[in-house]
């Protein structure tokens, strides 16, 4: 099946490699975000007038015994693996003279400090005038289109974490993911050559993550030059594309690792587990920020747009995720690509997790009975990514408006029925939501982007309220299509 470009598909999630004609500079500055245990705090943004280390400040905090030099012992990060390069007299030390002669490290920073924003991310009107030159281009999508893979979700849980079994249609909580464990089982095979085989949808991926952090127009070049198991024809997945290999089983990380590897196995460091998607966030207000690019969050199982250095998992098969809308003219809305039908009209109003299930489990909307709150690939399978604000196809589908904390015009945050955090760390009691609307910091700017996936706690005063942002989300409805 071919497509044309100019359809409402984000052209830019497949035709951006063109950007590299532009020859962003790979400078960076100084300006980046911070991210917390959870990442529903890190909205906060360090301060701009923090400097990389000096030469001299670099050598006495890796001189553990203070002897004014480094023995390989001592060294950390890139310089490690360079050390017999910097050590010119070959003496097993390196010194400050040496350490200023070196050629600057490829790659990471150093251990422990978070990379620095990158100039070569483009801005928006550059990204819409790549897009315009690229109208005439055609698209390949996927035989395997749209087959949404379940969550790997199958226990359930109530407000506070704990896990709740034997609930019945009617009971609190009932409803949840775990329920009714939606989509097909996701299902992987390790080719043995670096690659692993998505069975479900069909797509190809490169096992590990890209060594080292990248900008994202320097991770699409890495993409399209990287030649593993044999193929050549690697690119930058889309958001939708990665997505589709979330595994929300158990949390942290929210990835196989059977199958796929993670730059850091423990989480320690937030950025090691941020892996570039190839949508720009062109969402293109005074409200939004720019220069950003959409993430997914491979231990706590965000999607945000930032900016900076992260890492990329290639990918290559024809695209995955093109939606087929149908309007049924009775307020509902089939998706063909992935056989769910949609309420046009959303709850118009606001709620807590328990309510937000009971709702879906209760309601005879346009005389159906049998619709559930969406699992959080379900309701993300919607989402548009292609510069609309709401983040949602409104030729199709109606949002209620809001205020939101800055007392700003803004669409609502949607729940999902699937619960978020770690079983073995913090327990089950986040709920994930989607941002249609802004996904704001509690002053109300616009820090993650419309179309982000972030979570909260699933009632007022429940566990970690010391990060509650919004916990009275509103519900789009969903149900199979017979």
């Amino acid at each position: 099946m071919i497509i044309q470009n100019d359809m409402k598909v984000n052209v830019f999630a497949l035709g951006f490699m063109a950007l590299s004609i532009y020859g962003f500079a790979q400078n960076q500055d100084n300006n980046y975000q911070s991210s917390g245990p959870h990442e529903q705090g890190e909205q906060r943004q360090r301060p701009q007038s923090e400097e990389r280390p000096t030469i001299a400040e670099m050598l006495s905090e890796m001189d553990s015994n203070k002897d004014g030099k480094l023995a390989e012992s001592e060294v950390k990060g890139p310089l490690k693996k360079d050390f017999s390069k910097i050590d010119v007299n070959h003496d097993g030390y390196i010194v400050e003279e040496e350490l200023n002669k070196a050629p600057k490290p490829e790659g990471r920073p150093s251990e422990g400090r978070p990379p620095r924003a990158d100039e070569q991310l483009p801005t928006i009107e550059e990204v819409l005038a790549s897009m315009k030159t690229s109208e005439t281009k055609t698209t390949a999508i996927s035989s395997k289109n749209y087959t949404l893979p379940a969550t790997g979700q199958i226990n359930t849980y109530d407000a506070v974490g704990n896990k709740v079994d034997n609930l019945k249609s009617g009971d609190a909580f009932y409803g949840q993911d775990g329920h009714y464990q939606k989509g097909q089982k996701m299902s992987f095979t390790d080719n043995g050559n670096g690659t692993v085989t998505d069975n479900v949808t069909g797509l190809m991926w490169a096992q590990d993550q890209s060594t080292e952090s990248k900008g994202w127009v320097e991770a699409a070049t890495y993409c399209e030059n990287l030649n593993l198991g044999g193929y050549t024809d690697w690119r930058m997945p889309t958001i939708k594309e990665l997505w589709s290999i979330r595994d929300q089983s158990t949390g942290w990380p929210y990835l196989d690792t059977t199958y796929f590897n993670l730059v850091s196995k423990d989480g320690g460091e937030q950025r090691d587990q941020h892996t570039w998607s190839s949508n720009f966030y062109l969402v293109n207000t005074p409200e939004s920020k720019k220069r950003l690019a959409f993430i997914v969050n491979d231990w706590t199982g965000h999607i945000k747009a930032l900016d900076g250095r992260r890492y990329v998992r290639a990918v290559r098969g024809d695209i995955y995720g093109i939606n087929d809308f149908v309007d049924n003219g009775d307020t509902t809305i089939t998706d063909k690509a992935t056989g769910l039908m949609w309420s046009k009209n959303d709850s118009k109003r606001g709620m807590n997790w328990e309510d937000a299930l009971a709702y879906a489990e209760n309601s005879d909307y346009a005389g159906y009975t049998d619709w559930r709150l969406p699992n959080v690939k379900e309701l993300q399978s919607i989402v548009e990514y292609s510069g609309r604000f709401p983040a949602i196809d409104t030729k199709f589908f109606n949002i209620s408006k809001i205020l939101n904390e800055a007392r700003n015009a803004d669409y609502p945050y949607f729940w999902t029925s699937t619960s978020a955090g770690s079983e073995k760390i913090s327990g089950m009691y986040f709920a994930d939501y989607v941002a249609f609307g802004y996904a704001v910091d509690h002053d109300g700017a616009d820090i993650h982007g419309a179309g982000a996936v972030r979570f909260d706690t699933k009632v007022k005063n429940g566990p970690a309220t010391e990060n509650e942002e919004r916990i009275i989300n509103y519900v789009r409805l969903v149900r199979d299509v017979k």
